[in-house]
């Protein structure tokens, strides 16, 4: 998830969405499933989610040779904000068809309502200056550094006993596919909070829910499922507009949102208390590509409503031609060997498993 130089255009990433669903019960009550066995390279979940690479020559937070035992907390790392990042599930779900999540999107919660994409702890611009980092926030902090290779240790991956199970709902790329997204989000940017697995996915559901609007999605985002909003407009729904940045791909169809949040200490749950998003969110092509690519309006795609011009092709045919998509294919072997899972019927490799 995450950040790269604004010079850099990197694709949008996915989703969520808008419509009154009761919240569900238990919201904190994790669930206890075996952890699955089957494991995608951490590059290639990263690039088919279209999840931020790590910047080319930089060296994580405290690498090292060992992860961590099944989410135990990283090292914290001194930063100045949390950016909440949630996404709009129907634009995702145009380019990635075969993904668990994207199947039963119609009439679900992820339909109309913004979902949880990552809960990513970020520096301020002198912050940054200071770390002389090419990059904005912190990332795979200690003992994780190692889960950055093609065969990470097996304790860079979070318990799935400490996702909670109303990540069904607001989160399903954390509980689909066999918790991929859990497993790149927790080693990438929770390792940094200093807090455990169990404690930073909750915080992101608990910062979700505080937003205006119906469990995080603010009405005039609702009402216009399907059609057309001023960008000006969409950022003060969330209130104070200075900390909202959202982000479109090339045709100015929404794909995320992002909520800057203050950090309140070292290895601190976020706080509630907006903060202004710094230069290095608001110029990134990436979390605020609304304004880098000059988007006055803001398409809201409904489910299904991929003509409209999103930056995600359905990838039929074998071409493959969704952003960051894995290669095409004929035979699972050649995915395989390139780190995916499987060819899936799309003719594209995938890190989904059957």
């Amino acid at each position: 998830m995450r950040r790269i130089v604004p010079s850099l255009v990197l694709v949008s990433l996915w989703s969520a969405c808008v419509r009154t669903t009761p919240a569900p019960s238990e919201a904190s009550q994790p669930k206890n499933p075996a952890a699955s066995s089957v494991r995608a390279a951490p590059d290639k979940v990263a690039e088919e989610f279209n999840l931020r690479p790590l910047a080319s020559g930089i060296t994580p937070n405290g690498a090292n040779a060992a992860g961590s035992p099944n989410g135990g907390p990283g090292t914290a790392v001194p930063f100045g904000f949390y950016l909440l990042a949630l996404s709009w599930a129907p634009n995702f779900c145009c380019g990635h068809p075969d993904k668990e999540e994207c199947q039963g999107l119609s009439g679900s919660f992820g339909a109309t309502h913004l979902t949880i994409h990552g809960l990513w702890p970020s520096y301020t611009d002198a912050e940054a200056q200071q770390a002389g980092s090419q990059y904005a926030w912190p990332q795979y902090c200690a003992p994780y550094g190692s889960c950055t290779s093609k065969n990470p240790p097996s304790g860079c991956f979070p318990d799935p006993s400490t996702i909670p199970e109303a990540m069904k709902i607001y989160g399903p790329g954390y509980v689909s596919d066999n918790d991929f997204l859990a497993d790149h989000e927790w080693p990438k940017h929770g390792s940094c909070t200093g807090l455990d697995s169990g404690t930073y996915f909750s915080s992101a559901i608990t910062e979700l829910k505080a937003l205006p609007g119906d469990q995080g999605t603010p009405a005039l985002l609702a009402q216009n499922v399907g059609g057309t909003v001023s960008a000006t407009e969409l950022r003060a729904a969330f209130g104070s507009p200075e900390s909202v940045v959202l982000s479109c791909d090339s045709n100015c169809n929404l794909t995320q949102v992002g909520i800057c949040l203050k950090n309140t200490g070292l290895g601190s749950v976020p706080s509630q208390v907006r903060t202004a998003c710094p230069n290095n969110t608001t110029q990134s092509a990436y979390d605020n590509g609304c304004f880098v690519n000059h988007c006055q309006n803001v398409t809201i795609q409904a489910a299904g409503q991929c003509s409209s011009g999103g930056s995600s092709s359905s990838g039929t045919g074998g071409k493959c031609s969704s952003p960051n998509q894995g290669p095409s294919c004929t035979e699972d072997s050649a995915c395989v060997s390139q780190g995916y899972l499987r060819c899936a019927k799309s003719g594209c490799c995938t890190t989904v498993p059957l």
